[in-house]
């Protein structure tokens, strides 16, 4: 008995030895550089995965619309103290899927993105270092390189320059306080590339239609807003571009059913760069523009404009700085003469007295970047803003932010 218990003990230990062999070949295989080449399904499809791990430090004198933190830009609330906090949920993942042909020419391609501007995990103490992802653009092509079918959610036609920021990536800077507007639809949108491909400056048109929205929409899926109930948002674009500069034109025309109005915005916007020097901006008129966090985010049938310039100067290689200005005023008389049940906030819940409407408002913002080679920069943000409300007072509002970035 006792030389079989011994054989047995010297095969289990053998037995584990050859597992545990086993595990450090499957952790070094793990740990080679195969992992790093291109991963491609078995349907040929090419997989990329690209994003940006950005993280804030920040103190602010105010409470802010859209939300506090990497979310703020236009004030809400002053505050007798300054509160401080840190955010990440400008951390974004993109995935980039390109498929093989599926005719002579044509390929089917798709994109998926998500960042962590959804709800805190919960509630109490630990909920703000808990944020969930929301999903923010999903969309498949099918494009021959010049021509394009989109049908997806991506951003609308209006987005075009993107003010350059550490701190506000999710939401830019000006949007809804200094007119920078646009938004995320479900859409079926067509591209088209009209110059040559030898030509010297290049010429694209776009075509959009694009989900209904306006304030009563809920969240809830089973919900049909007045905007869902009157029809798709129709959107049409065109843009110019030479190796030097850039411009835009963006038409958009909708209509609601209760209350019953139509909402336009016809934008302009260009961006040149000359040496070390950096100018972008746009500018816009509409009505009725609040589902493209327009008129300082104030659902009802009034007109207004919007528009904001930023300059950046690279100091060398590593170091530049930014300026950025926006406003956006809407139309005082109307905005002042429309009831409080038709001006509403962007839950729909609360209306806006005359004495509370935002009558103007404007955003500064200057940052310095410190950006070497490679995906990591860090920088630091003053952001100030001013609204005027109808009572005749004046809303002012700071924040001071310090942030990482990684892209990758």
């Amino acid at each position: 008995m006792v030389p079989n218990r011994v054989t047995d003990l010297l095969l289990e230990e053998v037995a584990m030895r050859s597992r545990l062999l086993c595990w450090l070949a499957a952790v070094a295989a793990l740990s080679t550089p195969a992992l790093a080449q291109e991963v491609k399904t078995n349907q040929g499809i090419s997989i990329t995965l690209r994003g940006i791990v950005n993280a804030t430090f920040f103190a602010q004198d105010a409470d802010f619309g859209l939300g506090t933190g990497q979310k703020a830009n236009y004030v809400t609330l002053e505050r007798p103290h300054w509160i401080h906090g840190g955010d990440i949920r400008n951390t974004r993942l993109t995935l980039a899927l390109a498929g093989p042909e599926v005719s002579k020419g044509w390929r089917g391609n798709a994109t998926a993105e998500l960042d962590f501007f959804g709800t805190f995990a919960g509630a109490g103490a630990f909920a703000d270092e808990q944020p969930q992802p929301r999903l923010r653009l999903a969309y498949a092509d099918l494009t021959n390189g010049r021509t394009t079918l989109r049908i997806g959610q991506d951003w609308d036609l209006l987005l075009g320059n993107i003010p350059v920021s550490m701190s506000h990536i999710a939401f830019p800077l000006g949007h809804g306080s200094g007119g920078f507007v646009g938004w995320r639809f479900t859409q079926v949108r067509f591209m088209k590339t009209l110059s040559a491909p030898t030509a010297r400056a290049t010429t694209r048109f776009q075509l959009a239609l694009l989900s209904g929205s306006w304030s009563n929409d809920n969240g809830a899926d089973s919900a049909a807003s007045a905007g869902e109930r009157a029809g798709p948002q129709v959107e049409g674009r065109f843009d110019y571009s030479t190796a030097k500069w850039g411009g835009y034109l963006v038409a958009h025309w909708d209509n609601k059913v209760n209350p019953s109005f139509s909402s336009y915005m016809v934008e302009l916007g260009a961006n040149t760069t000359r040496g070390a020097l950096t100018l972008q901006g746009n500018a816009y008129i509409g009505k009725g523009m609040a589902h493209h966090i327009a008129q300082i985010v104030q659902f009802g049938d009034f007109k207004g404009w919007g528009a904001w310039l930023q300059a950046g100067y690279a100091l060398n290689t590593k170091w530049s700085v930014w300026g950025f200005y926006g406003t956006d005023r809407p139309d005082s008389t109307e905005l002042a003469s429309l009831p409080a049940t038709a001006v509403t906030e962007a839950n729909a819940a609360t209306t806006i007295p005359v004495a509370a409407r935002r009558f103007s408002s404007w955003t500064f913002t200057p940052m310095i970047r410190y950006k070497p080679a490679g995906p990591y920069s860090v920088g630091v943000e003053w952001l100030h803003n001013e609204v005027k409300v109808g009572s005749g007072d004046i809303l002012s509002g700071n924040q001071v932010l310090l942030s990482t970035r990684f892209d990758f």
